[in-house]
C-alpha cells in the first residue's frame, strides 16, 4: 500500500494556507538499528526486527508527530509487507478497509484484482471481538500471485497491513498476514475501555441521498467559528465516551468509490455524510450544525486532518459532496482546533 494517496496534502495545501499540509506530504525516515525493536509511542505497539520471517527494511513517518507511520518488511521483488500505524479522523474499520480495498482494486500493478472471498471479520491479537477486517485477492497481472489487506482497530488508532507476494498462493498469503499481525507487540487492553464494534464491510446506500443542488454557503460569523471549533474539539476528545455501533459503523457508501475520494452517508436519518480523502485517515464531514438561537440550522463543514480539524462556513442546505469538497479546496477555514488540545484558533479573513 505504498500508493497511499495523500490527497489532502496534494489538493488542499493551497486552500489551507494556515495548515502545514505541504510539509505533511514529505515523509521522514525514522532511524532504528536493524537489530533493535522499535516502539510507536502513540499506540504502544512494539515493532520487531522481522515479522513472519520478513526482515524489517525501513520506517517512515508522513507527518510531524508519528500520526501516520509506515513500516516496511521483506523484498518488493518477492514478498513484501507494510504495516501502517495511523490515527484517522474517523475511527472506522469498515470505512478505511473500504478505502484500502479500492486502492487495491484500482492499482495498475495488479490489473483487475479478484477477491478470493468476502471480507473476513476477525478478532485482533489478544482480543475476542471480531472487530477487524481482512481480505485476499488474486491479481490479474500474474507478476504477483496474491495480495491482501487487513484493518485492525486500536483505540483511536488503526493498524493496517498490506502483503503482496510473487510466490505465495492466496491461502498461504492469508496465513502469513495473520502471522505477521500476531507477531507485533500489542499493548495490553485499556482497563474499562468500551469494546470495539463487530466489523462488517461497508454496503452501498439504498435510499435517496437528499442532497440539494441549491445549497449555498452561509455568511460566517464569530459565533459559528467558535462553536464549530468547540464541537470539532469535543468530537476528537478521547475522554468523551462514545457508544460503539454494530455493523458498518452506522454508514453506507454513496455511489461508486473513487481512488481519490468516497462518500459515506449516515444510516437511518440520512442527515449527514463523510468524505474520505484517499486512504490515509483524512475526512471532510458534513452534518447539521448546532445553533444556540432559534435560527434555521444549516450544515457544518469540517476538514479533519490527522491532528487538526478545520471548520469552514456552513451551507444552508445539505450540499452535494462535490460542492462541499470544492468549497474546502478553494476556501479558507474560519476556525480550527488541535486534537488532544483545548486550544481553539479563530481565523480572520
Amino acid at each position: 500500500m505504498s500508493i497511499r494517496i495523500r490527497i489532502a496534502a496534494a489538493l488542499l495545501a493551497g486552500a489551507l494556507s494556515v495548515a502545514p499540509l505541504a510539509a505533511q506530504a514529505q515523509s521522514t525516515t525514522i532511524q532504528v538499528p536493524a537489530a533493535k525493536k522499535w516502539k510507536h509511542v502513540g499506540t504502544g505497539v512494539i515493532v520487531p526486527q522481522a515479522l513472519a520471517g520478513l526482515p524489517r527494511t525501513g520506517i517512515t513517518d508522513s507527518t510531524a508527530g508519528e500520526f501516520d507511520v509506515s513500516i516496511q518488511f521483506g523484498n518488493p521483488e518477492s514478498t513484501q509487507l507494510t504495516i501502517y500505524l495511523f490515527r484517522p479522523a474517523l475511527a472506522s474499520v469498515p470505512v478505511w478497509f473500504d478505502r484500502a480495498e479500492t486502492q487495491i482494486l484500482d492499482r495498475d500493478i495488479f490489473g483487475h484484482a479478484a477477491p478470493v472471498s468476502d471480507p473476513i471479520a476477525f478478532a485482533p491479537p489478544g482480543t475476542t471481538t471480531a472487530s477487524a477486517l481482512r481480505r485476499v485477492y488474486v491479481p490479474e497481472k500474474r507478476t504477483f500471485t496474491a495480495t491482501g489487506a487487513a484493518m485492525v482497530p486500536l483505540g483511536e488508532w488503526l493498524v493496517a497491513a498490506r502483503l503482496s507476494s510473487t510466490s505465495l498462493d492466496p491461502a498461504a498469503l492469508d496465513a502469513k498476514l495473520l502471522e505477521a499481525l500476531a507477531a507485533l507487540g500489542w499493548p495490553a487492553p485499556v482497563a474499562g475501555a468500551a469494546p470495539d464494534a463487530i466489523a462488517a464491510p461497508i454496503q452501498p446506500c439504498t435510499t435517496p441521498a437528499g442532497f440539494s443542488a441549491k445549497a449555498k454557503v452561509k455568511k460566517p460569523d464569530m459565533g459559528a467559528a467558535l462553536l464549530g471549533a468547540l464541537l470539532a474539539n469535543a468530537a476528537d476528545d478521547p475522554d468523551i465516551k462514545k457508544t460503539p455501533v454494530e455493523g458498518p459503523q452506522g454508514l453506507c457508501r454513496e455511489g461508486k468509490p473513487g481512488a481519490e475520494t468516497a462518500t459515506y452517508r449516515t444510516l437511518g436519518d440520512g442527515k449527514g455524510y463523510v468524505i474520505a480523502l484517499g486512504d490515509a485517515g483524512r475526512t471532510i464531514s458534513v452534518y447539521p450544525e448546532f445553533v444556540l438561537d432559534k435560527g434555521e440550522p444549516g450544515y457544518a463543514v469540517t476538514f479533519n486532518d490527522l491532528a487538526t480539524s478545520y471548520v469552514y462556513p456552513s451551507f444552508d442546505r445539505l450540499p452535494e459532496p462535490g460542492k462541499a469538497f470544492e468549497m474546502v479546496r478553494k476556501s479558507r477555514p474560519i476556525s480550527s482546533s488541535t486534537r488532544g488540545s483545548k486550544a481553539l484558533t479563530i481565523h480572520t479573513p
